[in-house]
């Protein structure tokens, strides 16, 4: 299933987070798009489409300067932005990204934080970043130094020495009205060309990973934000129910016209929910995901369908065994095994899938190592193509198996899997179509 690609690999989100081994300041002046150029720097719209929940999107490709990479450092690069809604002023934002020491307890992947050099508004903060699993060989231990420059509502940051050497960032804060505020955050990391033997054998091993850790770096950083100043919210589902996005006819065009523009998906991470079961509710975190396509719904109704999904992920699908189609629905049993380079991750995983029109699927888990997954997938034929939209939520239990179960030491193990399965299935899709 679509997930397997990514749910294994979350270490890699925090390796986004920079390193730097010498307190000597770079200069360089950074050319990173803001968040709000895809909505014609108007911050009240990207707030009126993120509302209760994390926006992440995409850009055109554009050129950028990277001081630190010396054979190319002009690259053409696709910047990824995320955005959320806080409220509390855009003075107490500042104050909280601008104090590096307390990060640790921020980001909770951060065990340390001690400024090495300061000039003005530039800073550089070695940080120690410790990601334990159960899984010794899977386990990360890393000094990590970023160069921040303040700006008068900006935090941008340049990449000097990383398992992901090559990368730029930058957060933005704007106004909406007293104690609230957009908060967005703009990054760009080139995964082609990593450094350390572990993460080079994960990317080498799991390819889809680089589609979807743009995603889930954004994701996992304005969670955490999120969660240091929204009051939490919960919303009890009815069975068979999806939480809605709630956008309108313009703002749904405006995602279409991202999406185009970009060529990558957009989607909204959403307000925590539970899903009623027979034991009782759980809690799943929902993602919805956008992707325009250029061709008519009849052509992408294949990917509806259990058994293409093998096709997409080959190197993960060992075998796919398909029931009858009846008016209820398709049982489908997938034989999975995610190698990492360094160790392999067998399971199997079931799921019943539905069709209540051919342009949509539903889908759940009904048996194997994973209890909880629910989704679904709509094609909504435009004027000269096709919009995909696909919702999705899914979290690993304690009861399963040990190699699958310790992701759950992983941050936001409950989030993050969907908003990256949701990214790497579309743009496998808009790559193989």
């Amino acid at each position: 299933m679509k997930q397997t690609s990514v749910n294994l690999s979350l270490t890699l989100i925090f390796l986004f987070l920079p390193k730097l081994s010498h307190a000597q300041m770079i200069a360089w002046t950074d050319d990173i798009p803001s968040a709000l150029k895809p909505f014609q720097n108007n911050a009240q719209a990207l707030a009126n489409i993120a509302q209760d929940n994390i926006v992440v999107y995409g850009h055109a490709a554009q050129k950028t300067f990277i001081p630190t990479l010396k054979t190319n450092p002009n690259p053409v690069v696709h910047f990824n932005s995320a955005a959320i809604v806080v409220p509390v002023s855009t003075q107490e934002v500042a104050k909280t990204l601008a104090d590096y020491s307390h990060y640790v307890g921020l980001f909770p992947t951060l065990k340390s934080a001690k400024i090495q050099a300061q000039a003005g508004s530039i800073s550089q903060v070695k940080y120690k970043v410790s990601i334990p699993t159960p899984i010794p060989v899977l386990n990360f231990n890393e000094d990590v130094t970023i160069q921040h420059q303040l700006g008068q509502n900006s935090l941008s940051s340049l990449v000097i020495d990383s398992p992901i050497p090559y990368a730029v960032g930058k957060f933005e804060w704007f106004s909406l009205g007293e104690k609230k505020t957009l908060i967005t955050l703009t990054q760009w990391g080139d995964l082609d060309q990593p450094q350390g033997f572990l993460i080079s054998r994960i990317l080498k091993a799991i390819p889809e990973a680089k589609l979807g850790i743009p995603s889930g770096s954004n994701a996992f950083v304005l969670e955490s934000l999120k969660r240091r100043f929204v009051p939490n919210k919960l919303i009890n589902l009815a069975p068979g129910q999806f939480p809605s996005t709630n956008l309108n006819n313009a703002q749904l065009q405006q995602v279409v016209n991202i999406t185009k523009t970009s060529g990558q998906p957009f989607s909204l991470i959403l307000t925590q929910t539970t899903v009623p079961y027979t034991h009782g509710r759980e809690a799943m975190r929902f993602s919805t995901t956008y992707q325009y396509y250029p061709v008519a719904a009849a052509q992408l109704q294949k990917w509806l369908k259990p058994n293409a999904y093998q096709s997409l992920f080959p190197r993960q699908i060992k075998k796919t065994t398909l029931g009858p189609l009846s008016n209820a629905g398709q049982d489908s049993a997938f034989k999975v095994s995610v190698g990492l380079g360094v160790i392999s991750i067998p399971f199997d995983f079931n799921m019943h899938f539905n069709y209540p029109n051919p342009n949509e699927n539903n889908f759940a888990a009904n048996g194997g190592d994973l209890r909880y997954v629910k989704g679904q997938t709509t094609l909504q034929s435009m004027s000269s193509g096709t919009l995909m939209k696909m919702t999705t939520a899914m979290k690993i239990d304690e009861t399963a198996p040990f190699l699958l179960r310790a992701m759950r030491s992983l941050p936001y193990h409950d989030m993050l899997p969907a908003i990256g399965a949701n990214t790497v299935f579309m743009q496998k899709i808009r790559m193989l179509k």
